[in-house]
């Protein structure tokens, strides 16, 4: 990509508002993510419930990607989006004026914001990219997805050091009353775009429902994409909620440092989705694939570190590779599903995701057996594993040469 097709994109009105939106709901998932896990921590001692919490956020994420797997071509866009974010802005805000009259915050608090975050992360998957990627001409759509999640992988660098910031120099219970300026100044500037009329569209729910599976399963694409991404989500996931407490566990360093250790992961994101922004992928299914490889792998190597700098490498190419993974999958989904059922396409990719909620079920069980760093050894393998049967499947169904196929 060359400055030229930045400067097309940035011009793009509809594309920046967008974007910014994101942005903004994305700065907010992050920092709950590292606040609420360490908040958690530290109410009871148990490192089990920051899996819990994650567990939490993603059922919303999932309860919602099937709701509008049935719905999603049904339904204004820009009103959902624009809703969701009001809503999580509501709780954020009434959490805090709970907070003020003494009581604190407590567990339960939490998981309610986590899963309205939840349900927002699904519908900002579902509508908002789509939306935004629908601003643009088909030949700068791969790049505009990819600077999009490019963004989003940004902001676990922001979220994470929010969060030690706030841990270190504020009350804690002021990390809800920031939630809630992020939601209501993206809800703001969702509301100043035009909104997306409905399509003509005469299928029942059902019909609506059974179209984008029979798409999916006559599509090699579609069919790996959506099946490695419960693989991510069950087995890779819910590491990001455990990097932080590793690092407790084998290197103990005070808070600042694990806000800004943590955002480490972050860098490695935002490289990587640099990376693959700027150089344009062909073979996109099977660098997908290469990718998902790494990301356990990586996992495994940081659960193994004894060094803190080794352990540093690990996250950096855990998040890079995260990155390149998230973009293509992205563009993947987009570029192979019909317009009429690309909202509900991307609602079932959400249901994958939120499915990482067994992920963290599986961690709060091995808690009880297992350290840190045993438990993310466990994940890493068994990730591998099942990645390996779901490749064996598609390549059953679909010739070889359909995963090395160019796509631009």
């Amino acid at each position: 990509m060359n400055i030229h097709v930045l400067f097309e994109i940035w011009k793009t009105k509809t594309f920046t508002i967008f974007f910014i939106a994101g942005f903004l709901t994305s700065v907010a998932r992050w920092f709950e993510v590292f606040l609420f896990s360490v908040i958690a921590w530290k109410l009871t001692g148990n490192a089990s419930l920051a899996a819990l919490l994650i567990m939490v956020r993603l059922l919303g994420v999932a309860v919602t990607g099937v709701t509008f797997s049935f719905a999603g071509a049904f339904v204004v866009r820009k009103k959902v989006v624009m809703g969701a974010s009001l809503i999580c802005s509501l709780c954020s805000l009434l959490v805090f004026v709970y907070s003020q009259t003494g009581l604190g915050i407590n567990v339960f608090l939490l998981a309610l914001l986590s899963a309205m975050s939840g349900s927002l992360w699904s519908i900002d998957f579902s509508f908002r990219r789509p939306m935004l990627a629908d601003a643009l001409p088909k030949d700068l759509i791969s790049a505009g997805v990819s600077m999009d999640v490019l963004s989003s992988h940004a902001t676990r660098i922001l979220g994470p050091l929010f969060g030690g910031i706030f841990l270190t120099y504020f009350d804690l219970n002021a990390g809800t009353f920031f939630l809630f300026l992020l939601y209501a100044l993206s809800a703001f500037l969702v509301s100043t775009q035009k909104g997306d009329s409905l399509t003509s569209n005469t299928n029942t729910y059902t019909q609506s429902l059974k179209k984008v599976i029979r798409q999916t399963k006559n599509d090699v694409n579609l069919f790996s994409v959506i099946s490695l991404t419960f693989v991510f989500n069950i087995f890779a996931l819910p590491f990001i909620a455990l990097i932080s407490l590793l690092l407790i566990e084998k290197f103990n360093p005070n808070e600042l440092y694990i806000g800004i250790f943590t955002s480490l992961e972050g860098i490695g994101a935002l490289l990587g989705g640099t990376a693959i922004t700027v150089i344009s992928i062909s073979r996109k299914l099977i660098s997908f694939i290469a990718y998902l490889a790494i990301i356990l792998l990586s996992i495994s190597l940081a659960a193994s570190s004894e060094s803190i700098f080794l352990y540093i490498l690990a996250i950096l190419i855990f998040g890079m590779a995260t990155a390149c993974y998230s973009a293509l999958q992205s563009t993947i989904i987009y570029i192979n599903s019909t317009p009429e059922l690309r909202s509900s396409t991307f609602s079932l990719l959400t249901i994958a995701i939120g499915c990482g909620a067994f992920g963290s079920l599986n961690i709060y069980l091995m808690s009880d057996f297992f350290t840190t760093e045993n438990i993310s050894h466990i994940m890493a393998i068994e990730g591998l594993f099942v990645s390996l049967f779901f490749i064996i499947i598609a390549s059953t169904w679909f010739p070889m040469s359909k995963f090395f196929e160019k796509q631009h």
